[in-house]
């Protein structure tokens, strides 16, 4: 995936469509620079001035593309450009402007005394018109400064490689002939460092643990993009993976290609804390995230769910044409098997809401059968599904992570993406009091914040009111600094640093361990894990859990050991 600059995008209105843009240039390879709303300032004279490019992308290869976005209705008449709503377009519309910020920002390197770059690197201009079709674009005359082989449409939302490359490939003649790139990796290196991102180091030097984690992900999710190939051919599927496998970033991709096309996406979860995040960071005018107990009162107007009122309820927008969704993506689906809902059978009648010859639109759940932790058993729509995937390679946790999560539940070895980063041990800390707890805990936060992690949670095996911690937290924040949750609350989210809390012996009862795992899998790049158990619960959970035989001598450190963890005694 190329490497975006910010790793989100700046803000912007919805209707520019920024948003999607900036999501769609990120499907480009790993040697493309984005940068999104890039300023350059000038004063002269004591007057401020400034040029602005929505979309700058780089490539040591190919050169720079000045890309101007124009979202929404735009015309042209009587020589200039407006918007929709009969406002001018500023610097004479959007292509000049493109080519004006194309040759501020030549000018821009030449004051920094770097004009040797220029003769050796291409610099192309083009305007993106997210919401125009081509075959719209190819009935129009457009002005004589506007060739359309500078123009993108909608559809390189969808694979935008082709077109920028088009873009790349236009002759830009010069005295002796035309403009080649050729730049060396120094060269590229200024390009980044001094004149496109001068206050970030970009360059993905494997320096820090969180540089690669970043640059591992953005390599799995072009192997990911390989089911989505997949399902686009198929109008309902269950799709199985493990915790860390990407089954939500897939769900999300899969509901923002739908989004594009300007059709509505219902995206249902079990979990609040997932549906307040998807909403936080996902926002989208064309898909409705909620969760299943939240979907139920909306329709039914009710301030509880009640699943058959929302079986009546569906059944008459079913038979009105009023339901509104074209796709329906379930996330968290092993969590829908309770049996008011089976009893029900909403699962069954959303599908067939949308796979069918009117509607034409997908289905599509997510799950994963060891996250099993709010419903007693899989809903019967997944065990009897006829389309069923697999991911198995996990893209969240460091290889010492997925095995410390995994080993009280499985005896199979995680797989892990290609590259993927070992990382430090987990460690398992043994405290025979609370006031060793509560001491431990503060000081795991205070080691989480000297590593570098800004984002740390600690998270309980059993509920808040039962926590080793409860005294000490209120409204999901531990000391008012520190965020608390149970294991259940957070899953489906995660965090570059948990600390693992009220790990007792009854965590490692068979009806607790998937809350374990839960737990464990939410840390990306550091897990501490915090216990009250002694040498006999450990000496007990070595010989029931994990079959050991013979004598434990050393209880506590064996058990550490068989965790993948470094053991801590206080």
């Amino acid at each position: 995936m190329a490497i975006m600059i910010p790793d989100v995008p700046h803000t912007h209105s919805e209707a520019s469509m920024e948003g999607l843009m900036f999501s769609a240039l990120k499907k480009l390879p790993k040697d493309y620079y984005v940068l999104h709303s890039m300023k350059i300032a000038t004063v002269k004279g004591n007057t401020y001035s400034e040029n602005e490019g929505d979309f700058i992308i780089f490539n040591q290869y190919k050169g720079v593309l000045c890309l101007e976005a124009k979202a929404g209705h735009v015309k042209y008449e009587n020589g200039k450009w407006y918007y929709g709503n009969g406002v001018p377009m500023k610097q004479g519309g959007p292509f000049r402007q493109a080519d004006h910020f194309k040759y501020r920002l030549i000018d821009y390197i030449n004051e920094k005394n770097r004009g040797s770059i220029i003769t050796r690197c291409k610099f192309v201009h083009a305007v993106w018109f997210p919401s125009v079709s081509r075959s719209s674009v190819d009935e129009v005359n457009l002005p004589s400064d506007c060739p359309k082989e500078q123009v993108l449409t909608k559809e390189a939302l969808e694979n935008p490689l082709p077109f920028v490359d088009r873009i790349f490939s236009l002759n830009i003649p010069i005295a002796g002939g035309d403009v080649v790139t050729k730049l060396s990796s120094t060269d590229a290196k200024i390009m980044i460092e001094e004149i496109l991102c001068p206050h970030f180091d970009i360059f993905p030097i494997n320096t820090t643990e969180v540089d690669i984690k970043k640059i591992v992900f953005h390599q799995l999710l072009e192997e990911q993009i390989k089911v989505l190939d997949f399902l686009s051919e198929q109008r309902s599927a269950v799709i199985n993976g493990a915790a860390g496998t990407g089954k939500t970033m897939v769900a999300l991709e899969k509901a923002r290609r739908h989004a594009n096309f300007q059709e509505r996406v219902l995206f249902l979860c079990y979990n609040y804390k997932l549906r307040e995040y998807l909403v936080a960071h996902f926002e989208n005018e064309y898909i409705d995230y909620y969760t299943i107990d939240g979907f139920a009162c909306k329709l039914c107007n009710n301030s509880f769910p009640d699943y058959e009122m929302l079986r009546e309820c569906l059944l008459q927008k079913y038979i009105d044409g009023t339901f509104g969704y074209k796709h329906i993506i379930i996330d968290e689906g092993q969590d829908f098997g309770f049996d008011n809902i089976e009893e029900a059978s909403i699962i069954d009648l959303l599908e067939s809401m949308v796979v069918n010859e009117i509607v034409n639109g997908t289905f599509y759940i997510f799950y994963d059968n060891l996250q099993l932790v709010q419903a007693d058993k899989i809903p019967g729509y997944i065990r009897n599904a006829d389309c069923k995937l697999t991911l198995y390679r996990n893209c969240r946790n460091t290889i010492n992570i997925a095995k410390t999560s995994l080993r009280p539940i499985s005896e199979r070895r995680p797989n892990m993406m290609e590259n993927c980063i070992r990382g430090t041990l987990p460690t398992l800390g043994f405290c025979s009091s609370k006031h060793d707890i509560i001491a431990s805990v503060d000081r795991a936060i205070a080691n989480s914040k000297a590593a570098g992690y800004v984002d740390t949670v600690l998270l309980t095996c059993k509920t808040e009111g039962t926590s080793w911690l409860s005294d000490f937290t209120k409204n999901d924040t531990y000391k008012e600094d520190t965020r608390f949750f149970t294991c259940r609350k957070f899953k489906g989210l995660e965090a570059d640093s948990v600390i693992l809390v009220d790990v007792d012996a009854e965590a490692f009862y068979e009806k607790n361990i998937l809350l374990f795992y839960v737990g464990a899998s939410r840390a990306r790049l550091n897990l501490e894990i915090i216990s009250s158990l002694n040498d006999d619960e450990c000496a007990n959970i070595l010989q029931h859990n994990f079959s050991k035989v013979g004598r434990i001598k050393h209880p506590k450190k064996e058990l550490a050991n068989t965790l993948n963890s470094i053991p801590k005694v206080d």
